[in-house]
């Protein structure tokens, strides 16, 4: 593959993977505001188990597609790497949860998981990061 198409297949992955996750991790925030604005019905339960599949799954799906994007773009960074890091840690944690690896700390797990500082710090390294270069 030559270095042009390299570059737009790691764009291609970019859009791809950025869609995915904005799409799957409105989970919680659609969670927290039904929980606040709406009665919550057995169909809003279903919902939001449903939901949390996609969640799942899209998260995997948008993880590959960054990897993809991650190995093949042209410029990086130490804060892209970094954010590359957290993306990583946040998928392991969440694969070890749903799959029930470590069922022990699976309450600990949740709540790093589930940290919002932590997916607003998620969220400012991968912008300041694609900033910078």
């Amino acid at each position: 593959m030559q270095l042009g198409e390299m570059e737009a297949v790691s764009n291609f992955c970019a859009r791809v993977s950025a869609v995915l996750f904005i799409i799957a991790n409105a989970y919680y925030p659609a969670r927290v505001i039904a929980r606040k604005f709406t009665t919550w019905t057995s169909e809003t339960t279903l919902f939001f188990r449903r939901y949390m599949k996609a969640h799942i799954t899209l998260n995997l799906i948008a993880f590959l597609a960054l990897i993809v994007h991650a190995h093949w773009a042209e410029e990086r960074n130490f804060i892209l790497t970094s954010s590359a890091i957290v993306t990583v840690i946040l998928t392991i944690e969440g694969v070890l949860m749903h799959f029930r690896v470590m069922p022990d700390s699976r309450k600990h797990l949740r709540l790093l998981h589930t940290q919002q500082a932590l997916v607003i710090l998620w969220i400012v390294l991968i912008v300041a990061g694609h900033h910078m270069v």
